[in-house]
């Protein structure tokens, strides 16, 4: 086998490659909350515990109405319940994996009182980032949030969230540069053949 056939082949082989190998990337759905808690002395820190500690699924990419990622809780007359809303113009929450770091922008979660027609909600949420097992697919993440209490030890809030990670794996489009070094390899052969010819 001659140098210009040699160097055919692999250009052919690299760009069929290229071609039939899909590329892919992981975009996280949603995360499947297992348990949860806040280290805060404010006044609800017990409600929006047991709010966080239970089982729960935070939908990427889409905001969620009151009781839909975890049951809303009935104590008296109040009713208790997290929800994500976009009208303080934070953006839908949304998932970055990389390795074994998960970040998570959690800006738009609120947590929220109903007390007849009286309605209340702070915004709790905020960057939150922590650890991802690709094996398990397990993830565990914090963040810091800051209230305006009356006392000052009111005012730091660490919230702590467990659970699953989903995503869907889609394919990725080939790059331009690919099918430019593709062509660019055909081309080049073809110029080698040209000499050898004559």
């Amino acid at each position: 086998m001659n140098r210009g056939t040699l160097v055919l082949t692999v250009g052919f082989v690299s760009a069929w490659l290229t071609w039939w190998t899909p590329a892919h990337a992981m975009v996280v759905t949603h995360l499947e909350l297992t348990s949860g808690a806040v280290n805060y002395d404010g006044t609800y820190h017990a409600t929006m515990d047991r709010l966080l500690g239970q089982d729960g699924v935070l939908k990427m990419g889409q905001y969620q109405a009151v009781g839909d990622i975890v049951p809303s809780i009935e104590k008296a007359c109040e009713t208790y319940s997290l929800f994500t809303s976009g009208f303080t113009g934070a953006p839908s929450p949304t998932a970055l994996l990389s390795g074994t770091s998960l970040i998570v922008d959690l800006s738009s979660l609120f947590f929220g009182i109903e007390r007849g027609n009286m309605y209340r909600s702070w915004n709790i949420g905020g960057s939150a980032t922590g650890l991802f097992n690709a094996d398990t697919k397990e993830f565990f993440l914090s963040w810091n949030r800051l209230f305006d209490g009356p006392k000052q030890d009111e005012r730091q809030a660490t919230f702590f969230l467990s659970g699953l990670v989903y995503f869907d794996t889609q394919a990725v489009p080939i790059p331009a540069a690919a099918w430019l070094f593709g062509s660019g390899l055909v081309g080049i052969v073809a110029l080698i053949r040209r000499r050898h010819t004559y």
